[in-house]
């Protein structure tokens, strides 16, 4: 009895190509290039929502300290002595931050404060435009499209 199996494995090797064409390749890539471009955009988008939960987190924190503050001395802190003189951890001394945190009312006010959480210059544009706010009552507002 002859095999007929043998036959067609040294048809395959001798005679055939086993491997993909330039065009195949050149198809794969192409794909997965317009794949790649189409998901960038959304990945940014990711990033910079992380990076607002940061700012959320960090102003929620002043928050708390500027309710300690005035619990302690009838009035806000303010800007004149701002976020040094509450007993928080400065999210300004952080070095790996994308904020910059300030608090934008009068110091000694009593009916309210406002902190603001304004991204660095160093962010893709326009998120570098983009800043969020906090006040007493704890409802953060922003500028940009992005909400924690």
């Amino acid at each position: 009895m002859i095999n007929n199996n043998h036959k067609f494995l040294s048809q395959f090797r001798g005679g055939y190509s086993s491997g993909f064409t330039l065009t195949e390749l050149l198809i794969v890539v192409i794909i997965v290039g317009i794949l790649a471009t189409l998901a960038l955009p959304m990945l940014v988008k990711t990033m910079e929502k992380a990076k607002l939960g940061e700012a959320a987190s960090n102003l929620n924190l002043i928050r708390t300290g500027e309710k300690i503050y005035f619990l302690e001395n009838a009035y806000f802190s303010g800007g004149g002595t701002g976020i040094d003189a509450l007993n928080i951890e400065d999210p300004n001394t952080v070095t790996s931050r994308y904020f910059d945190y300030t608090i934008t009312s009068a110091a000694g006010a009593t009916s309210d404060f406002t902190s603001r959480a304004q991204r660095r210059s160093s962010a893709p544009s326009p998120y570098s435009t983009y800043y969020y706010e906090i006040s007493k009552s704890g409802t953060i507002t922003s500028n940009g499209p992005l909400q924690p």
